[in-house]
This record gives C-alpha cells, structure tokens and sequence, in this order.
C-alpha cells in the first residue's frame, strides 16, 4: 500500500476536533453529541479541549456578541493548533423587545475555514434576573448562585435547570446548538448554493 493510500486511509477514520473550553461538562457535551451524531459513524474521533481567549465582554448580552464571542474562540484556537474541526461554544442573553432570553452558541470552523453556527433554543430570562444583568451590570452566574444557594450554580446546574424545575439542562442546549451547526457541513441543502 502506498504512503498516499496509507495517509488517506488514516484521515478518513480518525478526526481532531480542538474544542475552546477546558470545562468538563461542555467537553463531556460535545463528545456525547458526536458519538450520538450519524456524520461521525465509524470514525475515531479525539476532543482536545484549550484554553482560548475570546476577545469581548464576559458576560455576552446580545446575539451578536455571543455569536462572536464563540466564533473568535475558534478562530483563536485554530492559530493556536492544528485539528480538522475548532470549536468555540458560548452561552449568554439577548433582549428581544422588552424580555431577555438565555440561548447558548456553538461555531464550528473546518481546517478549511468553513464555518457555520449553531443555537440552542432559548428561555425567558426572570425579571429578578433580567434587572440585575441589563440595568445593574451583574454576572448572571453570581447572580445565580446568590438566589439558588448554590455554589457554582452556573457551572453545575446552569440557569436553564434553575428556570426550568429540572426540565432543560446545559448540555441539552450544547447538544442542540451543536446539532444545529453540524448540518451545514453534511447536508446536501447547504451545497446546492443559491442558483434559481
């Protein structure tokens, strides 16, 4: 078998993916959404996650600046190492007319520099909540913690447990974002381009 074969064969079945978190939960989230995820059937897939400065404010209160904040970390991480696939995922609000909502943010870059976002769905944000980050400036994670009693809240439970009695959890919204994303790069509707 020749080297290029040999080679060829390899990058089919194995794939780097540099993920721009350290935290436990979002890389356990991605690795369960891609062993979920039919794309990725019957390949050896290795998650790194690093370290990754996003370059904005660090509590994200607009669509744009989430969507920003986790396409830089890709970006970043793609200067920083080398893999087939970055990832950057981010949470924070958005006010949409007078309410807040809390939604999280997957971008997924290729080597290539083809790349695509992905939302969660998203969650009214309580009033109690909503005054404390848009009129007073506050975290929403010590904000969390404060009215939960729970230590760490954000990085345990999330606000989507806390408002939700249980119901929605941080890694569902990492797997939906992620599920939303990943689409784009498979998916025969996302290549056919804009021809009439």
């Amino acid at each position: 078998m020749t080297l290029y074969r040999v080679v060829t064969f390899f990058y089919i079945f194995f794939m780097k993916i540099a993920l721009a978190t350290l935290a436990p939960p979002k890389v356990r989230a991605i690795e369960e959404s891609l062993s979920e995820c039919p794309y990725f059937e019957g390949l050896d897939v290795e998650v790194i996650p690093y370290s990754v400065p996003s370059g904005v404010s660090d509590m994200p209160l607009s669509l744009e600046e989430n969507m920003l904040w986790a396409k830089n970390r890709a970006h970043n991480l793609r200067e920083m190492v080398e893999a087939d696939w970055y990832i950057g995922m981010e949470w924070g609000t958005t006010k949409i007319g007078e309410k807040a909502y809390l939604f999280w943010v997957v971008y997924i870059l290729s080597l290539k520099g083809e790349g695509h976002y992905g939302i969660s769905n998203m969650m009214e944000v309580p009033e109690v909540f909503q005054k404390r980050l848009y009129e007073h400036g506050e975290d929403l994670g010590n904000v969390l913690q404060e009215l939960t009693w729970v230590e760490n809240a954000s990085k345990k439970n999330g606000a989507f447990w806390a408002w939700s009695d249980n119901l929605l959890t941080r890694k569902d919204q990492f797997r939906l974002a992620f599920f939303s994303a990943v689409p784009a790069f498979f998916n025969k509707y996302y290549k056919m381009g804009g021809k009439d």
